[in-house]
């Protein structure tokens, strides 16, 4: 919009503030330069009709030589077919092949392009031919040979079928084509007796064209092409069309829509088939790019163009010279004007001619009236100038003055962040030392707690004040792992971790925990739990429990009298409903603003000087992560409550852990149950006799293979129900065996299909899919626990277990009885520098029937290893001398000829990097100090597999 009004204003503006010089000069060059464009154009138009039908003759010329050659060259093969097919060789079928071909290669040799010339009987079967090429081969399908038995028959351009595979490739890689030549032979009686035909190499048309251009110089740029009656390009000169299929080409001389819109000059001429018996309809095209063909007009143009600026440039100069001669006295005037307008009036007196007329005291007005606008013009300019000068030299002042400014401000930022990063890293290392400080002597207080918890000759009272003991410490370590998880939260690094708990359990142990202080307040204690929230459910069951250990410990913090309500309610199938209300002091509202912002702390809580300000922070964040948020509501001198929903699931519990915390173990399956039969295939001996004496007490049929050869021989004798297959075996292994099985199900009748369930110690996502796909109806992993096994008997043979209650604490992956622990009583290498952890770890694992070996740093490891075996290697990561990541590292380094037993990372520091650097090293698991007996035993039933 602003365009048609901006341009004509500084055109006008230009044209206003140039002098008359520059008008002049203009003026002349510019109108001498129009004439030559208007004159170029008119010559060109002219020129470009006359060259335009001299280029039309010249192309049709070239297409009607090319299409009489081409029909001379064919009715020239004709001929040669027809006289050979009359000749007595050919008319009498007793005669010698050897004459026959050498008449025919004869005639191929007197013309370069015949590809092959042969004689094939009424049968079509070929009988002599040039080369003996296709000799006893049936050619009765081809269109030469049906056509040929006709009349004599020219055949369009088409790829070599048969002759494809006989005859050497052409050089530039395209594929062989021909035409046919044929005609039907008859003996001397008169019957028919085949067909001569011969197969002409299209190359010959390149040879054809070659001699119709070659006085033509390439810049011209013709082009043929032979375009068949289907539209189908048979050559392109420029080889860019060859093959691809047009529409009709136009009739016109001139087209823009033939060949990619671009403009060309073409001639067209219609194959008529003047010699030949038959009409192949093909369209001989000659075109020339019109940018080519008119060429000499646009250099013409240029000439033209360039003769008209130079007359332009030389009219410019002229005028120039005569308008300075015209402008020179306004020149003068405007000189003397502005030495008046500087105050020099001595200018003026010495020639006073030029004010002759002009009355002294009317000199100031007059001034204006003889300046002319030129003048007045160069006046706002010197001025506008000057003061533009000035604010660009303020301007780089400024500048400067900024870039100093924010060079040192940068600066101050790169120290502090450097001081940031410096004081971050020291509060990391310092969080570590004392996270690793303080978790050592809670390993002891926890430690040995849990021994003196399960002595059997303690009281009921004493188990429960070591229970409580054993909470609160839990707690107390949970409270030095809150000030590392707010730096975890800031840094982005706090993920969940799931796992199945029982819910009921958990509000029971938090109630017991808290219940004395409570007491001690006289502050009523309730919890108010839903029926309907199941008892088990799959969920973070730390982070629930700090959120609710913090709220209710915030209550009874600030509550000094009445009481403290815990509600949960299962608001939705998977979210429960959690309400914390006291009757304390409560929050003003400014406070609760602030509540949950980190190290913030209301009045009552600097008052009572209790509590870090993080516990209401992380909760928050825990909440969120949980799926839900954390509100709060309180009134002053009224009380306060806290309120949050989490999600959990319920419904997709895995059998094993739900018989874990309901503490049953398997003894047998119902009276009913039908005598299955069980085949186990393993090359290990220790996993057969395993699984071997999990199952015995179900009462089934069981029989063991070690390969699976062994494995789909005993299925065809037994037909089990069930197999439990390896994966990784010699001779056959678990892929190809149950291939085999599931091949030989298919072509056979059978009562029922067999289960086949996969063990293997590699069972990544993508390994799983292909054991799935081979015919496996599920994946268990090595090594696995014996609650999975029953699981997925239950699950695919639908059993109905027998349980027996008892004192079991936590799944085991055996069914070894307490007379076999003797008979496997393993042998256990503990690395620790510390000797309250040394005799902490000796005295639970002596408990549990281990023989164990003390090494204080990781070279008395090393030493130890050289002189007898261990099953299985406690190692804590921070040793003097060698610590335990350069240890375990020697270890596979210098007893890589022998069987490494599995060695644990044990460490303060419940930290991912941390882990993730000793599994790198060759350990098998990791173990957090505190250390807990449950654990304990997990991870020796995990890795050397004996009950404990």
């Amino acid at each position: 919009m602003t365009f048609p009004l901006y341009f004509p204003f500084s055109l006008t503006q230009f044209w206003n503030n140039s002098n008359l010089r520059k008008k002049l000069a203009l003026s002349f060059g510019i109108s001498t330069f129009l004439l030559s464009i208007i004159f170029s154009l008119v010559v060109s138009q002219s020129l470009k009709s006359h060259i335009q039908k001299e280029k039309i003759i010249f192309l049709q010329q070239i297409s009607n030589e090319l299409t009489n050659t081409f029909n001379r060259g064919l009715f020239e093969r004709q001929h040669d077919i027809e006289n050979m097919a009359i000749l007595p060789q050919f008319r009498n079928p007793t005669n010698n092949n050897e004459d026959r071909r050498l008449f025919l290669e004869k005639l191929q040799n007197s013309y370069e392009y015949y590809a092959w010339i042969g004689f094939a009987n009424t049968e079509g079967i070929v009988e002599v031919a040039t080369g003996k090429l296709l000799e006893g081969e049936k050619v009765n399908e081809r269109p030469w040979f049906i056509e040929g038995l006709k009349s004599i028959f020219i055949g369009d351009v088409h790829e070599a079928k048969l002759l494809a595979r006989k005859l050497p490739p052409l050089p530039s890689g395209e594929p062989l084509r021909f035409m046919d030549v044929s005609i039907p032979v008859y003996s001397e009686q008169g019957s028919l007796t085949g067909v001569l035909g011969a197969h002409l190499s299209w190359n010959w048309i390149e040879d054809v064209e070659d001699s119709l251009v070659e006085n033509i110089p390439n810049d011209q740029q013709i082009q043929i092409l032979i375009i068949a009656n289907d539209g189908l390009i048979l050559f392109d000169s420029g080889n860019s069309w060859r093959g691809k299929t047009v529409t009709s080409p136009p009739e016109d001389a001139i087209s823009t829509e033939f060949f990619n819109n671009n403009d060309y000059i073409i001639s067209t001429q219609a194959d008529k088939g003047n010699f030949l018996v038959n009409n192949l309809g093909w369209r001989i095209v000659v075109r020339q790019p019109k940018i080519t063909a008119f060429k000499s007009i646009g250099i013409l143009q240029q000439k033209i163009l360039f003769w008209g600026l130079l007359l332009a440039t030389i009219f410019s100069l002229i005028g120039w010279y005569f308008a300075s001669y015209l402008t020179q006295p306004l020149l003068n005037l405007a000189y003397y004007a502005d030495q008046i307008r500087r105050g020099d009036y001595e200018i003026v007196k010495c020639d006073r001619t030029l004010f002759a007329n002009t009355k002294k005291h009317k000199y100031y007005n007059n001034y204006f009236e003889i300046q002319n606008e030129i003048l007045l013009l160069y006046n706002s300019f010197e001025e506008l100038i000057f003061t533009l000068i000035k604010k660009e030299k303020d301007l780089k002042n400024i500048n400067k003055q900024l870039e100093e400014k924010v060079k040192i401000r940068t600066q101050d930022l790169r120290k502090a962040k450097e001081i940031a990063e410096k004081a971050n890293q020291a509060k990391s290392v310092f969080l570590s030392s004392m996270s690793h400080e303080l978790r050592t002597p809670l390993n002891a207080i926890l430690g040995f707690s849990q021994l003196i918890l399960e002595e059997e000759n303690i009281t009921k009272d004493t188990k429960e004040n070591l229970q409580i003991i054993i909470n609160s410490g839990e707690h107390l370590l949970s409270l030095i792992n809150e000030v590392l998880e707010i730096s975890k939260i800031e840094a982005g690094k706090m993920v969940l971790n799931n796992s199945t708990f029982n819910f009921y359990e958990l509000a029971s142990s938090l109630k017991s925990m808290l219940l004395i202080k409570a007491t001690e307040k006289n502050i009523n204690l309730l919890l108010e739990i839903d029926n309907n929230i199941p008892e088990f459910m799959y969920a973070d069951e730390r982070k629930l429990k700090q959120i609710l250990l913090n709220l209710i410990s915030n209550s009874l913090k600030f509550t000094q009298a009445g009481s403290i309500t815990v509600k949960a309610v299962l608001e939705t199938e998977n979210k429960i409903y959690f309400a914390i209300t006291d009757t304390g002091r409560g929050m003003k509202p400014e406070e609760l603003e602030k509540l949950f912002t980190p190290f913030f702390q209301t009045e009552s809580g600097i008052e009572s000087k209790q509590g870090t300000g993080l516990g209401l922070t992380i909760s928050r964040q825990f909440v969120k992560m949980m799926g839900g948020e954390l509100k709060v509501k309180s009134q002053f001198n009224q009380g306060t409550t806290f309120e949050f929903t989490i999600n959990f699931q319920s419904d997709s519990l895995p059998f094993h852990q739900k018989e874990a915390f309901n503490l049953r173990k398997i003894i047998g399956v119902k009276a009913n149950t039908a005598n299955y039969r069980i085949l186990i295939v393993d090359d290990e001996d220790n996993n057969r006799l395993l699984l071997t004496k999990l199952l015995q007490p179900l009462g089934f049929s069981l029989k063991e293979a070690v390969n699976g050869k062994e494995a789909v021989e005993i299925w065809q004798d037994w037909q089990p129900h069930l197999i439990w297959m390896d994966i990784g075996m010699p001779v056959m292994d678990g892929f190809q065996a149950t291939r085999a099985i599931r091949k030989k199900e298919s072509m056979t009748e059978s009562s029922h299909q067999t289960i086949i369930i996969a063990l293997t110690a590699h069972a990544f996502m993508e390994e799983k899919g292909e054991i799935l796909a081979v015919g496996c109806e599920e994946v268990v992993n090595k090594p696995f626990i014996k609650e999975i096994i029953f699981e997925k008997l239950q699950q695919f043979l639908k059993l109905e277990y027998i349980y027996n209650f008892s004192s079991v604490i936590t799944p085991s992956v055996t069914n070894v009885d307490k007379s076999d622990t003797s008979e496997i009583k393993r042998k256990i290498l503990v690395a620790e520098d510390n000797l309250v952890n040394q005799k902490l770890v000796v005295n639970l694992l002596n408990k549990l029937n281990y023989t164990v070996k003390i090494a204080k740093d990781g070279e008395e490891v090393i030493e130890i290893l050289k002189k007898e075996d261990y099953d299985l290697i406690f190692m804590d990561i921070e040793m003097p001398k060698i610590n335990g990541i350069k240890a375990t590292e020697i270890i596979y380094q210098e007893f890589s000829h022998r069987q490494i037993p599995p060695i644990i990372a044990m460490s303060a520091h419940e930290d991912e990097n941390i882990i993730s650097v000793c599994k790198s090293v060759g350990m098998k698991d990791y173990i957090c100090k505190p250390i807990k007996q449950d654990n304990l035993k997990l991870i020796l039933e995990k890795y050397i597999g004996v009950k404990s």
